[in-house]
């Protein structure tokens, strides 16, 4: 959106619109976290919006970006890399214990788990302590979701497990869209690991990867409505149970 005479274009995200009908108290923290990343991500896009006017008053009437303003940019797609991994992780230790109890599908892949610990070469300390505990399954559960929760979220497979994990099913949200965000994990990694450097080594320069605005714009509004998905599909499996 430009801004009043100005062609200097201002990035918004689609709004998350109302939470889920009748959200359940599983769903509810999830839908919390996902506002507070949306709200962080459009203050980063405003920041931005205001420099680049800055910089068009004072130097550059075209609006290219400086190496701080690209920062920005680099800066809104790890901040919905954690909006998307503490969402995700609150919804899975929240809604997890209800949906293995009262979906098939969840509960599915809650059983697979479990033997698949039992069948290796000697099951894990902490499920053999969860074995001769006074309540098995419940103990079970918080090893499982343990297991789904202990690391970050970095890539198109992560999000597919989570989904099964939740009992989603795959028609709802497919593997075709889960593999859209492939280009938001590349570009994630490489700021988060690399610091968007091509090459620091040797005898090469620090040059830092360039940042298209568009693109950028349009990989936050992706995960973000992502996680959106997955928050209200698992309100709609919570209620059913």
């Amino acid at each position: 959106m430009a801004s009043g005479n100005s062609k200097i274009v201002k990035l918004e995200l689609t709004p998350l619109g109302n939470r889920p009908r009748n959200c359940p108290p599983e769903a509810q923290g999830a839908w919390n976290y996902l506002v507070g990343a949306h709200a962080s991500v459009s203050g980063l896009f405003d920041t931005l919006h205001v420099l680049r006017l800055k910089s068009a008053e004072e130097s550059d009437p075209r609006g290219r970006l400086s190496h701080d303003q690209t920062d920005q940019l680099r800066a809104a797609l790890v901040f919905s890399s954690s909006g998307l991994d503490a969402c995700l992780r609150r919804l899975l230790r929240d809604a997890l214990p209800v949906l293995v109890n009262g979906n098939t599908d969840a509960e599915g892949r809650f059983k697979a788990f479990v033997n698949e610990q039992l069948n290796g070469a000697k099951a894990p300390k902490h499920i053999r302590t969860a074995l001769i505990d006074r309540d098995p399954r419940s103990r079970l559960i918080e090893s499982y979701v343990d297991a789904l929760t202990g690391s970050s979220l970095q890539q198109v497979s992560d999000l597919r497990k989570v989904r099964d994990a939740l009992g989603i099913a795959s028609a709802a949200i497919t593997d075709t869209v889960i593999e859209k965000l492939g280009p938001f994990f590349a570009a994630r990694n490489e700021v988060a690991h690399e610091l968007d450097l091509v090459d620091p080594s040797g005898r090469g320069t620090t040059t830092r990867r360039g940042r298209k605005m568009a693109d950028v714009r349009d990989q936050c509004d992706e995960v973000l409505l992502q996680v959106r998905s997955f928050v209200r599909h698992s309100a709609k499996l919570i209620g059913q149970c």
